[in-house]
């Protein structure tokens, strides 16, 4: 299917950035824009990094138009974060600004597509009266976004999309351009909040279902069960069961932020996410346990937290990317700094720009600890025997060989595991 329209991306990060790309492989007037002048110009130099395999090929070979400022095209399409504020309340001012840049240049019968997570009822609550003051007659369509950062399999060119409309005309408009653009199936729904809810409850099955197995994890730590086996016996049933797993906290853009918006909604709404915010509790409280269990491990080797050198590996919140969005890292480190006086240095071979040594040999050679917060091929593959040296390690992401670890004389402890 081929479609001859201006295409505008708007916000180009993790999610607009990879669309923009693609899109200027298949379309010839597709334009860029971020408000970052940075970002634009190290798009422009090519010297920006993505961790996405399919986004960084393009980059290098793609022509793709970026700007500061929105020019009047037949398609824009939204993808600016959805942040949360300090009391854990949607932020929208991003979107907002995106609609105010695009206000100015819009025309009848454009469409702006909007795939920023929203809550539903968003787009027709408050999108769509925002725009009205254009006086224009807009199309507007919810498609949200799905993307897996660093994954070598799954990219923005070939995941399946969903896509709703404020009427069936921008859903149409909507459902032809994403056919044109990607390799995969686009499903139309029935109505635009459809697809508000979609993205809401595939981030709230993720984010239930991490807090039920960080829930089962410290059960199975006090009985003296390990909660990795479990979940990998578990898995051994063709059906009925999906394994998640437990760990040092929940990072990322959408399953420590979108929760949020369901909840918010709901309370407007006159319903009370009861199960929603008890997810929420036992995720966000995952750094406060982690920190804890490094205390207690250190009391039965008699040492004490205020001045032990504790190295925290990872800074991201997801393996083999540097994406520190929401990063539990951050919690733990405050935590081990201010409540238990420890002396932390902290390794991401993904952020040297934010770490404290330069490699994680150094890491471990100045440490009497180490707490591990993220799973990435290096310390996974790091060679055991360098462990030796340390009295203990606390195995936040249950990514090492618990046994090959004790064999050393080194103390273990995991998230479910001893």
């Amino acid at each position: 299917m081929q479609i001859n329209k201006t295409i505008t991306i708007i916000g180009l990060g993790y999610v607009g950035l990879p669309l923009a790309l693609l899109a200027a492989t298949k379309f010839h007037n597709c334009r860029g824009v971020d408000i970052s002048e940075r970002r634009v110009r190290e798009i422009n130099d090519r010297t920006v990094t993505i961790d996405d395999f399919f986004a960084a090929n393009l980059l290098r070979g793609t022509s793709l138009e970026v700007s500061t400022k929105v020019e009047t095209s037949d398609i824009y399409v939204v993808c600016v974060p959805t942040p949360v504020n300090e009391r854990n309340e949607p932020d929208l001012s991003p979107v907002l600004l995106a609609l105010d840049l695009i206000k100015p240049v819009l025309k009848d019968n454009q469409l702006i597509i909007v795939e920023s997570t929203v809550y539903p009822g968003m787009c027709e609550d408050v999108i769509a009266p925002y725009l009205s003051d254009s006086h224009k007659k807009f199309l507007l369509a919810h498609c949200p976004e799905r993307v897996n950062p660093g994954d070598p399999h799954w990219h923005v060119g070939n995941i399946p999309r969903v896509v709703g409309g404020i009427d069936d005309d921008a859903a149409s408009m909507a459902f032809d351009f994403y056919s044109a653009l990607i390799d995969s199936n686009v499903k139309k729904l029935n109505s635009i909040r459809s697809a508000e809810a979609t993205k809401v409850l595939e981030n709230i099955f993720r984010d239930v279902n991490i807090a039920l197995m960080n829930e089962m994890a410290q059960a199975f730590y006090r009985m003296d069960i390990d909660v990795v086996e479990v979940i990998q016996a578990a898995s051994t049933k063709p059906f009925a069961f999906m394994p998640h797993w437990p760990g040092v906290g929940v990072g990322g853009h959408c399953i420590a932020v979108d929760p949020y918006y369901m909840i918010e909604k709901g309370r407007q709404a006159g319903f009370d996410h009861e199960f929603l915010k008890l997810a929420r509790k036992i995720n966000s409280n995952m750094p406060i346990y982690t920190v804890n269990l490094l205390q207690n491990a250190l009391n039965q080797l008699g040492m004490p937290t205020q001045g032990v050198k504790v190295g925290v590996y990872g800074l991201s919140y997801k393996a083999n990317i540097g994406d520190v969005r929401e990063s539990p890292s951050f919690d733990v480190i405050k935590k081990l700094k201010t409540e238990k006086k420890a002396a932390v240095k902290a390794f991401d071979p993904h952020i040297l720009s934010d770490s404290d040594v330069k490699s994680l040999d150094e890491l471990i050679e100045w440490a009497d600890a180490l707490l591990v917060c993220t799973a990435h091929n290096e310390i996974v593959e790091y060679p055991i025997q360098k462990l030796a040296k340390l009295k203990l390690v606390v195995d936040g992401r249950n990514c090492l060989n618990p046994e090959s670890i004790k064999s050393l004389g080194v103390k273990y402890k995991g998230i479910g595991r001893n």
